[in-house]
């Protein structure tokens, strides 16, 4: 496989992967039924199969990575830090008479749009 098939198979995966998570995300806040909510999981969890395999990277993909990875870090600490203060946050700006926890899977979700979210800041960057 060459190196130029090797990238459009990577960022097509990487796009694949980000419209997962936005699904997820809609399907969340929307309600939508637990078919569309797999679907998103699915579409997300797939491509990271291929992003995780290092063949298929070169310098430039590798770097689309680390970029992701690190907005995926400073995401899941920042919201381990700062959770509680914006969930209470957010309940008093909504009013909410009583304080709900944010569910489990909210962690992995801000992880990931964390990733696709650095991953693609850096992808324009370099095409500007």
């Amino acid at each position: 496989m060459t190196a130029e098939k090797r990238t459009r198979l990577y960022l097509t995966a990487a796009h694949l992967g980000a419209v997962g998570a936005i699904i997820i995300v809609a399907a969340q806040i929307l309600d939508f039924r637990d078919f569309i909510k797999g679907l998103g999981i699915g579409m997300t969890v797939a491509p990271l199969a291929v992003l995780l395999v290092r063949r298929l990277r070169d310098e430039y993909i590798d770097s689309l990575w680390r970029a992701g990875t690190s907005w995926a870090f400073v995401a899941v600490v920042v919201s381990f830090l700062f959770a509680p203060f914006i969930q209470r946050f957010v309940d008093g700006l909504l009013g909410s008479a009583r304080y709900q926890e944010w569910p489990v899977e909210a962690a992995g979700l801000i992880a990931i749009l964390a990733f696709f979210t650095g991953f693609y800041l850096k992808w324009l960057r370099s095409r500007l």
